[in-house]
């Protein structure tokens, strides 16, 4: 019987010389080689690839390497470890052309530069971070650790944002960036997501049909969430904040569709408690 799973690539970025990508015997040194790989195979209309998934494991130990490029219907998986159960790169994920359904799963990334540690540009649908840690560099502050314009239906999933003690947070957390009706269906679940403002949802991004955060972590000095779309779904998250809270409904901490939150549980600098602070039943 045909295989129809699609193939699977390898990267082994601490190997001297690369190799044809087919094994751990012949990785690729780089993982822009084995995105590369993992895309053009994707694209064969000879073998109805377009149908599959592709895979790109990849291990490496203190490993420098910044992205540009990635591949449709592909999962980037990260096997071995580094300083930690996973391996990790240096340097930002800023991708440049969008493919749909491109997930990473298992890795680490410390940024370089000030710019986001990855960003998902306009179209980048159905992206997925599986157990994906973005991290701060130590006196680095990033506009952003995480950029994603005009993309819908995507999943991140027990994912973490972090700060640093130096620097403090970056700027915002997970930026939501949207011109179009085309962002909905998102789902944010367990996961730890950090910054000055730790979620912001600009209020271009109007159209969430669907969207879903809970079980989720918020750190922040000032916001916790701003979400401007006014369409997401808040379900058992936790949110602390170094700012007061202004009120019951959460004001000074969250700004959102009070009609679409629940079970939401808050410590800001002066108060305690569940968003919104309701009255007994009569």
């Amino acid at each position: 019987m045909q295989d129809i799973s699609g193939k699977a690539f390898y990267v082994d970025t601490n190997v001297t010389g690369s190799g044809k990508g087919t094994s751990w015997d012949e990785a690729y040194k780089t993982v822009a080689e084995g995105l590369a790989a993992a895309h053009t195979d994707i694209g064969n209309s000879n073998l109805r690839a377009w149908a599959k998934r592709n895979t790109v494991y990849y291990c490496g130990d203190a490993i420098s390497e910044t992205l540009t490029l990635a591949s449709e219907k592909t999962d980037l998986i990260g096997v071995g470890s580094d300083v930690g159960a996973f391996p990790k790169l240096t340097g930002n994920f800023t991708i440049g052309t969008a493919v749909v359904s491109f997930r990473i799963i298992n890795m680490g990334f410390i940024p370089t530069t000030t710019a986001p540690v990855i960003t998902f540009p306009a179209g980048m649908n159905g992206w997925g971070l599986e157990h994906v840690h973005l991290y701060k560099a130590y006196g680095v502050t990033n506009s952003a650790m995480l950029l994603s314009t005009d993309c819908r239906d995507f999943v991140m999933r027990d994912s973490f944002i972090y700060g640093d003690a130096q620097a403090g947070k970056s700027t915002i957390g997970f930026n939501i960036a949207g011109t179009t009706s085309g962002v909905g269906r998102a789902k944010i679940e367990r996961c730890y997501i950090c910054g000055t403002e730790a979620l912001n949802v600009e209020d271009t991004s109007a159209y969430f049909e669907g969207a879903i955060c809970r079980d989720t972590i918020f750190n922040a000095t000032a916001l916790c969430v701003d979400d401007d779309s006014d369409s997401i779904m808040f379900i058992n998250n936790y949110l602390i904040t170094e700012a007061s809270g202004g009120s019951s409904d959460g004001g000074g901490v969250v700004d959102w569709n009070t009609e679409l939150i629940c079970g939401n549980q808050v410590h800001a600098a002066n108060a305690d408690g569940e968003i919104p602070a309701i009255a007994a039943l009569a």
